[in-house]
């Protein structure tokens, strides 16, 4: 074998080696791509959800203080204590799913 035919069949060689590792690499890219996209249609449909029970939250709110400032106006301190309670339970309900819609 001559020199030039050697080098000719490690050049072959080292091709095959070469796009070998390239297939290899596409191989892995697609399912990196694939956990990606999973992934993100899973928040994408935990995002819905959470934008419904912040939209709810708010109007739940403006309820309880409308319901609240009709206690204070009757004197039904036991019930503005009461929606006191609902309301900061509401409220750290709507700062807690703008936190988390925040993050997506």
């Amino acid at each position: 074998m001559s020199e030039k035919s050697i080098s000719k069949m490690l050049f072959s060689n080292q091709e095959k080696v070469e796009l070998a590792l390239v297939d290899d690499i596409r191989a892995e890219m697609a399912q990196a791509n694939k956990g990606a996209m999973k992934g993100i249609d899973m928040i994408e449909a935990a995002k819905r959800p959470l934008e419904t029970s912040l939209r709810d939250n708010k109007g739940l709110l403006k309820k309880l203080a409308k319901t609240k400032k009709s206690a204070i106006e009757l004197g039904a301190l036991d019930i503005v204590k009461e929606l006191q309670k609902y309301e900061s339970q509401v409220d750290e309900n709507i700062k807690s799913i703008d936190k988390i819609l925040a993050s997506i």
